[in-house]
This record gives C-alpha cells, structure tokens and sequence, in this order.
C-alpha cells in the first residue's frame, strides 16, 4: 500500500522539481521509503515517484519505483494482489527471476511477460503506471471497484503533458495545473455527500475509471480506456442451497487471501454481520489476531462495545476498546479536516479508528466494508422496489400533484422527512431515479437555494454525469440486483472506498476488504434477487443462513447499526464553532448563495436529531476545506 505519481512533460528540470513535492505531498501514505525516477518519453520524459508502506516483503527489494533488470520497464504500484503467489509460479516457470517476494515484483513481471492481458487475471485492490521502455508508452490500471485511488490532469504550465497520483492534493502540489473549482464536482458533493466520478472538486482533475486500463502512448495521444472487468448478468439456474454453500467457502478463500502479510495485523470489529464473519473466519486461519472497536464514553446509546467484545472473546481476538468522548471531538475532527483529500460527509470514523490501530503497532486491517452492498443490508434494498411499485399507478399523475400526496402522507413527520418523501414522489418513478433519490443528501430544492441547477451545470436532473449514468446496464426486473449495482458504483465507489481509503492512509495504514474480493464480486452478480434477498428473508440473508455457526443469536436479533460517530450531537457542543466558522467560510467564498447556506443550517439547529444535520455538517466541512486549500484567487467556479 503506497502512494504513486508521475509526469509526462517536456522539460526535464520542472517535471523533477514538481514530481518531489508530488511524492512529499503523499509521504503520509507510505512512511516506510520513497523513490524517484526520470526516463525519456517520446521528445520530453516520464517522471514516476512513489512512497512505500511496507506490507508484503519489507526489505529493500520491494523498494519503487521498480525497474525490470532485462528490459528496463518500470512500475509504481499502490495496493495489494493477492493472487500474486499463484501468479509468481506461472511466471517462474517461464524464466523468470525474482530478487524478492513482493507482489510489486510479481506485477511488474506479469506486464513483462504478457502485457495488459494480465490485468484480468489480479486479485485485489491496485492503481498502478507501468512504463514499457522499448515503446515508449505509459498504462494506467485501476482495479474493478476502485478500492485504491487514482487521479489525473492534463498540465498546463512548463511544457506538462499529464499529471496523475493517489491523491488530488498531490497533483495540487506539483503547481502545473489550475485549482479552479468544479461546479459539477461541487454540485454532485453537495447532493450525495462526496464528490461523483469522474469529477473532483478541481475542474482540471478527473478520476480514473475503475475497472479500466488505459495507454498512454509516447507520440502524447490517448487511447481509450480499456474495460477488464463488469459485473456478472443473474443467472437464473442458480438455487439457494449450492449458491449457500459457494457463498461460504468463497467469503472463507477471500479472508484467507487477505491475511497475507509481513507486518502486523488486525480487524476492525463492530457488533455487525459482516465485521463479525470476517472476524470469525480469520481466526480459523491466524492466532493471535488484533481487533479493534470505537466507543463513546459520553453517548453510551450509540455504543458497540459489549457486542464487540463478546464477540473477539468468543474467537479468541486480542481486543482493544478506543474510547472517544465529546472533549475528544474537537481534536479528532480538526486533524482530520488538516488531513482531508477532498471534503466529505463521511470517513471521519475511518480517520479515528485507523489512528487508534495504527498507534498500536499495527500497520494493515481487514474490515467488513461490501457485505451491505452486495448481500442487501441496506434499507434501499426494501425501499426502492416497494417505491417503484408504488410509483406505478400515479406515474400519470403530474409532477406537483405527486409532491402534494406526499407532502400529506408525511404531514407529522420532520422537515427533512417530507422534503426527501416530496423530491421521490416527484421523480420518474424508474429504478436509476428512485435510487438516487433515495441516497440523496439534498433535495432539488435545496440545491437550487444554494444556486446550483443541473442543466446550467450540463449534469442529469440527479446531479451525474450523462456518461455514467447511460452507461449503466441494470436489470428492470430485478430490482434487488439492480440497487446492488448502484450502490456498489455510486455509494460504495463514490463514498465509502474512497474515504475509506484517503482517511486511512492519512495514517500510513492499510485497510483490506476481503466481501469485495473478485471472486465475491463475480458470485455475488450471478446471484437473482429472489435468492440474494428473499421476499420473507431477513436483511443479508444469505450471510445469515451461510454463517449460523459464526452469527450468534444475540448479533442476528439487533438492528442495523453502522460504525456511526455521533457528529450531530457534537455540532450543538464541541464542534459547534469550527461548524460556524466553515460556514461562514463557505458563505463568503461566492460559489454558493449565503441565504441557501443557512437554511440548511437553520433547519439543523430546528431539528438537530434529524438527519438535517448531515447537511449542515458537509457544508461546514467544505468551507474548512477551501480555507485550508484554495488561495482567494481559485475561489470561483470554472466556466
């Protein structure tokens, strides 16, 4: 796990000069070493830097970037395969010799011997740059989920073709490409709580595409991304009692895999399903496992630490409780704004725990992130089907008057209940519309108080790339197996791996994701919706009858609970003047309108135990950010 960057230019001195702030901007994501290289290019260079956090072979062999001895291709890699040994063999017995036993070794053999071909064939989570000398040409990879970052910009100052990194704020750094704002990256933050890809915040930078490889040719053009990878089509020959048994021993082959490691290792463990079965599962292949859990020892409803424990006791986990309290809001919440990549409603829980681990010797984590999305245990696997048969016989009726019966049926509930129950009931009535609507943060209403409309902004009516939004092949009558597509590309993607990601490795530590394993992907899309999530099954059904022996009755009775920190609770004491004070920054920053900005802050302080104050906090998160990125003069938003 590390951080990677590079540049394509024309001048030699400022591709060097900009690719060493590049990789000190990143040192947080790999503390253990750094390198740089400078090769030629076409008529300019190619200059690839990379920071180490040592996980898989820890000694100088591992060192990137990483030059093949032979051909002199070179390799920056972020992430892990886990197939690699398996892979190693193959290339071993075709010649090839290894210095070390890193898996960055491994792939940088593979796209020796067999080129872009092998990208299909990893297990696990990677962005890497892989430069092949004899041709001159870059690739760029990114793996099927995009559980490891990558993003890019053309340059536009001293010769600089292309900047790319794990991070935005590195390629900020290199000062070779404009900081002006994104009214598409800001417009789909504000609706979703993170920023939507392709976009970021900058108008110059993009993310690179998951699931696709791309060239890079020497002569400066661009192919098109390559897909390697899309989900799997349901298979209706599928039948509860072999896809039960292939569920367990594929979740069983992806923990195994994603225990490899040379340092120290442990687990994020809450009182929930998917954290309790990686949990159980790894300690049939490891001893002496560290678990970890966050518990506030002034809001003890929002606690998980009895569950937990018993369950780290029951699997013979070394457990350790980290305990934050409303006076530790304040520290825990400005550090994480210091270290932020982009603003985000999530991933401050991710920061602390990450932290809590890594001052405890431990350096990588497994955690149960995916088992919500791909095995129903969201709310939005319920909700959107029963919406859309509901939407059905009053799809006729116009827009307004669908708004108004909603705005009735809701008429005791909170302010943020009847606006989000208006925005659905004004929707197409579609699984695509309905989903987004139902993740929304903000309504369209409340979007266009602050001035942003989509069409101005050349989005869909949802705030999304047009592009994206064709592109998406869902299932019409398969509701279950299409909200599992959406939330694995747009929630999971967008958000949570993302920020999973960024808030971890501001730590210099690793979090591995065994339910997004390839396999899991590629069983769990073949699995129907009437199998995946029963019409009478309870929320992740199939985990539940796959895991009897791990998932104790105590866990299967409770509801749904996420590794939630109580923010809205501490906006009204610790956090309430670093949220005035983003605010305020937000307000005279003039990219939104001041009036719009504080009626979302009005209605949080109106209803503070509602959802409203997700709204509010986002909009104090994003101005913190523009005072601790942007200079006055990158406050405004590209044409």
């Amino acid at each position: 796990m590390c951080g990677i960057a590079g540049i394509v230019s024309q001048d030699r001195t400022a591709a060097a000069r900009a690719l060493h702030r590049m990789v000190e901007a990143q040192r947080h994501r790999g503390p253990d070493g750094s390198g740089e290289s400078i090769a030629c290019f076409g008529s300019g260079v190619l200059a690839l830097g990379h920071t180490r956090l040592a996980i898989i072979d820890v000694s100088s062999a591992g060192a990137q970037p990483m030059v093949h001895p032979a051909t002199g291709d070179r390799l920056v890699f972020n992430g892990e395969i886990y197939n690699h040994g398996h892979l190693r063999h193959e290339l071993a017995a075709r010649g090839c010799v290894f210095r070390g036993t890193s898996d960055s070794e491994t792939l940088l053999h593979a796209l020796v011997e067999w080129g872009p071909q092998c990208i299909a064939r990893l297990e696990g989570m990677f962005a890497f740059a892989f430069h092949r000398a004899a041709t001159g040409e870059l690739l760029l990879a990114r793996d099927p989920l995009g559980i490891k970052p990558l993003y890019l910009a053309p340059g536009l100052t001293n010769g600089c073709d292309l900047v790319f990194a794990s991070e935005v704020r590195a390629i900020l750094r290199c000062d070779l490409v404009a900081r002006e704002i994104s009214v598409k990256g800001l417009a789909g933050l504000l609706s979703y709580g993170a920023v939507q890809h392709p976009f970021t915040l900058f108008e110059t930078i993009r993310s690179f595409p998951a699931g696709c490889w791309q060239r890079f040719p020497a002569d400066g053009r661009a192919d098109d991304p390559i897909r390697f990878w899309q989900p799997a089509r349901p298979d209706p020959a599928r039948d509860m009692i072999t896809t039960l048994a292939a569920v367990r021993q594929t979740v069983d082959a992806a923990v195994r895999d994603h225990l490899v490691s040379d340092v120290p290792l442990g687990l994020f463990l809450s009182s929930g399903l998917d954290s309790s079965i990686v949990a159980g599962t790894a300690s049939r292949h490891v001893r002496d496992l560290r678990s970890f859990t966050v518990g506030f020892a002034d809001n003890p409803d929002m606690n998980e630490l009895a569950l937990a424990t018993r369950t780290a006791e029951l699997f013979g986990l070394h457990h350790t409780e980290c305990l934050i309290n409303g006076g530790d809001a304040l520290d825990a919440v400005t550090s994480w704004l210091d270290a932020l990549d982009q603003p985000s409603i999530d991933g401050l829980n991710v920061y602390v725990i990450s932290k809590a681990a890594r001052e405890h010797g431990i350096k990588v984590a497994l955690s149960g992130q995916g088992g919500d999305e791909l095995f129903g245990g969201y709310s939005t696997f319920r909700d959107v089907p029963v919406l859309h048969r509901m939407m059905r016989p009053v799809s006729a009726l116009p827009p307004a008057l669908r708004r108004r019966l909603a705005e009735i049926a809701t008429i005791n509930r909170s302010t943020s209940t009847r606006a989000k129950a208006s925005a659905i009931a004004s929707c197409d009535g579609d699984l695509i519309s309905l989903y987004m609507q139902r993740r929304r943060l903000m309504t369209p209403t409340q979007l266009r108080r602050l001035g942003l409309d989509h069409i101005a902004a050349g989005l869909t009516v949802d705030f999304h790339d047009p592009r994206e939004i064709d592109a998406l092949s869902i299932e019409e009558k398969d509701p279950v197996w299409t909200v599992s597509l959406l939330e694995s590309r747009f929630y999971l993607a967008n958000m949570l791996l993302r920020d999973g990601d960024a808030n971890s490795m501001a730590h210099g530590f690793e979090v591995r994701v065994p339910f997004l394993d390839r396999r899991l992907l590629d069983l769990t899309a073949s699995i129907p919706g009437h199998i995946r999530l029963p019409a009478d099954g309870s929320p992740k059904h199939l985990l539940r009858a796959a895991f009897p022996d791990i998932l104790r009755p105590e866990l299967l009775s409770q509801p749904k609970s996420g590794f939630a920190l109580p923010i809205g609770r501490w906006m009204t004491g610790p956090l309430l003047d670093i949220c005035r004070n983003g605010l305020e920054s937000l307000k005279g920053c003039g990219l939104l309108a001041p009036a719009g900005v504080d009626a979302i802050w009005d209605t949080f302080a109106a209803e503070p135990e509602t959802p409203a104050w997700s709204r509010a906090f986002l909009c104090a998160v994003i101005g913190q950010y523009l005072q601790r990125v942007c200079e006055p003069a990158d406050m405004r938003l590209a044409s």
